[in-house]
């Protein structure tokens, strides 16, 4: 063999940067790559069938895999409308983006080989569950995997009127199928598959911790409060999000209303009162047809809710309503990582109140430009907007501090946090404060500077080392917790308070 061959063929397949990373799982090869930090990557690997066609509404179905699967490139958006959390440019905001075929989940794990099985965190994004993505870059787990020694699971689940619509020409008598909590179904059915597979890629199926920030922290709470998840997990953290199942009346409602819009949206009727008397007419079987033979696109045109309905009290997947299983101790008891940023309601409250379109927001917000407030805030609203955002802000974390101590009675492993870093460049920092979400970006580990996202304005030379101090700080917390159960164990940091016992919680 030519010396440059044989030099060619030792770089391919020796050298720890070329070439690829394969893990065998129950007769499936999955193909991943070498990644920063001194990890490996296996992406885009579906957990469940696509839920397209007559699957479109319907509970997840186990996916039968491939017997070798190229887990290398991050997969599709769920379908939702273009917004600053969708991964996409911002020419797309405002459109339909993404796809139904999104059931996907990726791994990242540390390449150093363990005798001893890593820990599992199993991140759920937020985003209103109307919109956001796993494939956000403040998400990626390379970081997280490499400084806590763990397995970094991110997880893409339905969106919006993808993952919860209730009609009776769509109900075929499953109880699963037709209890419209797709995105708690979702969940389950990837925690299943990690539960299956990912001892093979080194973690540990016996203590996996599932976290969430916002929205992601709402389904953490589905999760917690669903039978059907039990034993599926052993630890949860949940960042600003709040439990809530809606009456199964109200989503059939509301799914009723938006049957009569699509149907005005498209012609074939002229009003309200005329798609009521065609549905009557024609009968479920044709309107059936009728909703499964919309495109996505069409679906994501007709009006959205601001409260989305992802969570049905249906007595089988969620059996209670709202708080009402949180208040009798009738959840999943596992140790918890309870917190918030204490300016919560600056983006959350104080959007109504933004200048730019959300487009020019996110286009200021990662061109490194120095703006004033007046540039941000509408002119009618600089004089109002730090006291509406303040009481916002307030009121959440009063609404949060009530639930955690309404759990306090029922489980002795509570942890609660108050984030309050706020070392932002100016306008953001008098703007947005310690935003919504903030918190996450540094436990996650991303100060993403490379590539557009929701926080990269966030990131300067001058704030560089207190927040690379306080990341390792709180990583310190999260990784013995993700160990033990416990953020105290194994470090010599100042103890973080139980919660359950002292009602106290500690400030990052």
């Amino acid at each position: 063999m030519p010396k440059f061959i044989y030099a060619a063929f030792l770089l391919l397949f020796i050298h720890p940067s070329f070439g690829n990373t394969d893990v065998y799982s129950e007769g499936t090869s999955f193909i991943g790559k070498n990644t920063k930090y001194g990890t490996e990557a296996f992406l885009g690997i579906p957990y469940a069938q696509p839920p397209i066609g007559n699957l479109r509404w319907k509970a997840p179905r186990k996916v039968r895999l491939a017997t070798r699967i190229k887990a290398q490139s991050l997969p599709p958006v769920c379908a939702q409308v273009g917004n600053m959390f969708s991964n996409t440019a911002p020419e797309t905001f405002g459109t339909s983006v993404g796809s139904e075929d999104c059931l996907y989940l990726n791994i990242w794990r540390p390449k150093v080989e363990s005798n001893v099985k890593r820990p599992v965190f199993f991140w759920v994004h937020g985003g209103s569950n109307t919109k956001g993505t796993a494939n956000d870059p403040n998400y990626d787990g390379a970081y997280f995997a490499q400084a806590n020694d763990a397995i970094y699971v991110s997880v893409n689940y339905r969106l919006g009127l993808f993952a919860s619509f209730l009609h009776s020409s769509l109900e075929n008598g499953d109880s699963l199928d037709d209890s419209g909590n797709l995105v708690t179904l979702d969940l389950i059915e990837a925690l299943k598959w990690v539960r299956s597979h990912i001892e093979q890629f080194g973690g540990d199926p016996d203590n996996v911790i599932i976290a969430g920030q916002s929205a992601g922290c709402m389904n953490v709470w589905g999760l917690l409060q669903s039978p059907l998840a039990k034993n599926l997990f052993n630890g949860a953290i949940c960042s600003a999000g709040l439990p809530n199942a809606y009456p199964k009346i109200l989503v059939k409602e509301r799914s009723e209303g938006l049957l009569y819009d699509l149907l005005v949206a498209d012609g074939t009727a002229k009003d309200t009162a005329g798609a009521k008397l065609y549905v009557k007419k024609v009968g479920p079987q044709t309107i059936r047809k009728y909703l499964l033979a919309k495109k996505p696109s069409e679906l994501l045109s007709i009006p959205r809710f601001v409260v989305p309905t992802q969570h049905v009290s249906d007595g089988v997947v969620l059996p209670y309503s709202g708080l009402a299983g949180i208040l009798v101790g009738r959840y999943n008891r596992v140790p918890l990582i309870l917190g918030s940023t204490v300016d919560e309601g600056s983006y959350l409250a104080g959007a109504p109140m933004f200048k730019p379109s959300e487009a020019n927001l996110f286009r200021m917000m990662n061109d490194g430009r120095h703006y004033s407030k007046g540039d941000i805030i509408k002119p009618e609203s600089l004089s109002k907007f730090d006291s509406i955002t303040r009481t916002a802000s307030k009121t959440l974390l009063i609404t949060m501090e009530g639930i955690a101590q309404s759990l306090r009675p029922y489980n002795k492993s509570i942890y609660k946090y108050e984030f309050t870093w706020k070392e932002t460049p100016s306008p953001w920092r008098d703007i947005f404060g310690a935003f919504h979400g903030l918190d996450a970006v540094f436990y996650l580990g991303n100060f993403v500077e490379d590539k557009p996202s929701f926080g990269r304005f966030a990131w300067s030379s001058s704030n560089k080392q207190s927040r690379e101090a306080l990341r390792e700080k709180m990583s310190l917390y999260f990784k013995s917790f993700l160990h033990h159960g416990n953020p105290n164990t194994g470090h010599e940091e100042k103890e973080w308070p139980s919660y359950s016992e002292q009602g106290k919680s500690i400030k990052f």
